[in-house]
């Protein structure tokens, strides 16, 4: 036996840092950095935005469409390190709900998370519906599939999303990494192979000057955004994940690196095509496939439906732990998973939509509200992040040039896409802003009211996860 064994072997356990986290019942430190990579990824849903996104993004910026994702990307990379600079120092599945507030306080806590906790319902309903739309297109055969049959549809898989979240985290994360990549491997290769239908002319992709217009770049960048929001939904698995301080950071940037990559060459296959055939505006026409590409498009959504509940019952599950919502989202089974939570949340992810198409007969009414609450909510909550993080690192001493250089770019970028984006959303879609804007607040206000009235709920926001008893060993018992 090696001497680090045998001392491990007749040390003790430490019994000054206290029996339990605050997070007890959760299932801590089993899963992997691979799971953490599968729920970021998924949430983002990269083949189905790759399949959807590029022809809209065109319509919208025209030849600086491509100029829109770098510009996104650089963005997201951005936000990416500036989430690492917690993640290295705090596990919370409260994710950036927590980092705020331990960076500003109690209140622009209370904001970021309500903005995030909107952000992944509301991609949640819109995911869920669009894949359901698309299995019910496939079925039929028709472009508009009964309203009935979509919404017994999303009740179904509604059902089983609350199941794989229910049943475990390991269970979903290696689920949603079996689906998201057999799509993206797809979607690359059919990517891949519409490039050479354009003999790899990357030249169709330099933006013209007459298409120039900073409203319409800002505006794209904001839309491009939605192809990457909930990367950083994997730092909620924090404290179930072995070595979360290098597991985490890790796991976001390879994530946010991996997902780039895909999206640059899908999205420069794509452009290529709507450039060199403007009739021919999508992977569908040019390859014919069309009914491959609506089963790619429904999984990649219902992958990230999936996880991007999956991240709101652990959003959830923290602020009941401190007294926000109510305790039963901060329950834990057997399993040790919020599983009450994760099947209340994937309820109300299925009801919304199946209640609004089955009243309006169609998904645009839901896409009215949940665009612009999940472009807000997530902007926003990346926003409040960047602010904070600074402020948090000069708490604790941490604080250089080069941080604070870095938090500030990202922020700068994001407070000018929000603000151009709550622009043209009032004058385009007054009614979905009013919506997702007083959802927002309202949410906010209450949280509030119970701040005030309850100080020691306020004295508990921003916990995090820290070492108890049995995760140290104290020494070899000495006679």
């Amino acid at each position: 036996m090696s001497a680090l064994a045998d001392a491990i072997r007749q040390a003790r356990t430490r019994t000054d840092l206290g029996p339990s986290s605050p997070f007890a019942g959760l299932r801590r430190r089993h899963a992997r950095t691979v799971d953490v990579v599968a729920q970021s990824v998924a949430a983002t849903a990269p083949a189905g935005v790759l399949l959807i996104h590029p022809a809209a993004a065109y319509a919208r910026s025209g030849s600086f469409a491509f100029l829109d994702i770098a510009i996104t990307i650089t963005l997201v990379v951005g936000v990416a390190l500036v989430i690492g600079m917690f993640a290295r120092r705090v596990a919370s599945t409260g994710s950036l709900y927590t980092f705020a507030a331990r960076g500003l306080g109690t209140h622009v806590g209370l904001v970021t998370g309500t903005a995030l906790g909107i952000g992944y319902l509301a991609v949640a309903m819109n995911t869920l519906s669009s894949g359901a739309s698309r299995v019910a297109q496939l079925m039929t055969g028709s472009s508009e599939p009964p309203a009935s049959l979509m919404c017994a549809l999303m009740v179904g898989f509604g059902a089983v999303i609350a199941f794989v979240v229910a049943r475990g985290l390991r269970m979903s994360t290696r689920i949603l990494l079996v689906l998201e990549s057999v799509a993206v491997v797809t979607v690359l290769g059919l990517s891949i192979a519409a490039l050479s239908l354009t003999r790899w002319d990357l030249g169709l992709l330099v933006p013209h000057p007459s298409d120039f217009s900073l409203e319409a770049i800002i505006t794209g960048v904001a839309f491009a955004l939605i192809g990457f929001v909930g990367f950083e939904s994997g730092a909620a698995l924090g404290p179930e994940t072995r070595r979360p301080f290098a597991a985490v950071p890790r796991a976001i940037l390879v994530s946010v690196g991996a997902t780039g990559v895909v999206m640059l060459v899908g999205t420069a296959a794509q452009l290529s095509i709507v450039a060199d055939r403007p009739g021919a505006a999508s992977l569908s026409a040019v390859t014919g496939l069309a009914s491959l590409i609506d089963a790619i498009v429904a999984v990649s959504f219902l992958a990230c439906a999936l996880a991007m509940t999956n991240a709101a019952a652990r959003l959830a599950f923290a602020m009941s732990r401190e007294g926000l919502l109510p305790t039963m989202f901060g329950r834990a089974s057997w399993r040790g998973v919020p599983a009450l939570g994760g099947i209340l949340l994937a309820a109300l992810v299925t009801v919304v939509p199946v209640t609004v198409i089955a009243l309006s007969g169609s998904r645009q009414a839901l896409r009215l509200i949940t665009s612009p609450a999940s472009i807000i909510g997530f902007v926003l909550a990346y926003a409040l992040v960047c602010a904070a993080a600074p402020v948090f690192l000069a708490r604790i001493g941490e604080l250089t040039l080069r941080t604070a250089l870095l938090c500030t770019l990202p922020f700068t970028g994001l407070t000018g896409v929000l603000g151009f984006y709550l622009a043209a959303t009032l004058r385009d879609n007054p009614i979905g802003l009013l919506w997702a804007a007083g959802v927002l607040a309202a949410f906010v206000v209450a949280g509030a009211v119970r701040l005030a009235r309850h100080p020691s709920v306020a004295a508990r926001i921003g916990v995090h996860d820290w070492p108890v008893d049995s995760d140290c060993i104290d020494g070899p018992v000495r006679g």
